[in-house]
């Protein structure tokens, strides 16, 4: 996960290359062209006294396109304007405006983070989910990868509902978790924590908090369905009940 390039603007120039959603592989560049237009209320501000550059408010739309798999993904957002100084040759300030831009909404949403083969259709909803609301809307984002972190519960035999046939809350369901899943815990309990404070109004969570939700639910997915960890714990498994080697050339454990 690129941090840097989802959490700052860019200019037309200098587009992102953001990772294809479909092959997972490619790289998306810009297709066509990069429509950027000032709103109408931006221009009709111009003439007050109070206007200055840092007022003007953009809007843009443009079209990228995988560079493996030539998949197309749409791309909207908003944008402003600032002022760079720089020293011309004579000592003198030399200004010039550039646009600057943020994302928006990508369609379909882009990759963030990478499931394991064995992740259920579920918890990939939810994280698709939380990717398409990540640039406009962090609350829900994190609302979305709280989803994900209880369906990968139910997933894992940790019932929805309680004795009374009512929904149990998150917390009562990740202590049910069995002492061999002790480690991701603490995982859990930090997806959950972040979807609280993203169900609060004025608690307002910020993309940093998103990607640290994400972050954190790409350790979780590999910790629960990642083919080499289930690998190496059923290994560690073997080798405990065997108390020595497994394997055809294994010798008699000599004790304990």
């Amino acid at each position: 996960m690129d941090r840097k390039s989802l959490l700052h603007g860019f200019t037309k120039t200098r587009i992102p290359s953001y990772c294809c959603p479909y092959c997972a592989e490619g790289r998306l560049k810009l297709e066509g062209e990069f429509i950027s237009e000032e709103t109408k209320a931006s221009i009709k501000d111009q003439g007050e006294d109070y206007w200055d550059v840092d007022f003007v408010v953009l809007r843009f739309s443009c079209k990228l396109k995988c560079l493996v798999c030539s998949e197309i993904v749409f791309f909207i957002g908003s944008g402003g304007v600032d002022e760079e100084h720089d020293v011309d040759a004579h000592g003198g300030w030399d200004t010039t405006h550039v646009s600057y831009y943020l994302p928006k909404f990508f369609y379909p949403p882009i990759i963030f983070i990478k499931c394991p083969d064995k992740t259920p259709y579920l918890v990939k909803e939810q994280i698709v989910a939380a990717s398409s609301l990540y640039f406009a809307h962090p609350d829900s984002c994190c609302n979305s990868i709280r989803a994900a972190a209880e369906a990968i519960l139910t997933d894992l035999g940790i019932p929805a509902l309680n004795e009374k046939e009512a929904y149990a809350s998150f917390v009562s369901r990740i202590k049910q978790l069995p002492p061999e899943r002790e480690s991701v815990k603490a995982l859990f309990d930090a997806i959950r924590w972040l979807g609280n404070h993203g169900s609060h109004p004025g608690t307002g969570l910020l993309n940093t908090h998103a990607l640290d939700a994400f972050e954190i639910l790409e350790l979780l997915l590999e910790e629960v369905y990642s083919e080499n960890k289930l690998k190496i714990q059923d290994l560690a498994k073997r080798i405990n009940e065997a108390k020595g080697p497994v394997g055809s050339h294994s010798r008699l454990a000599l004790g304990e």
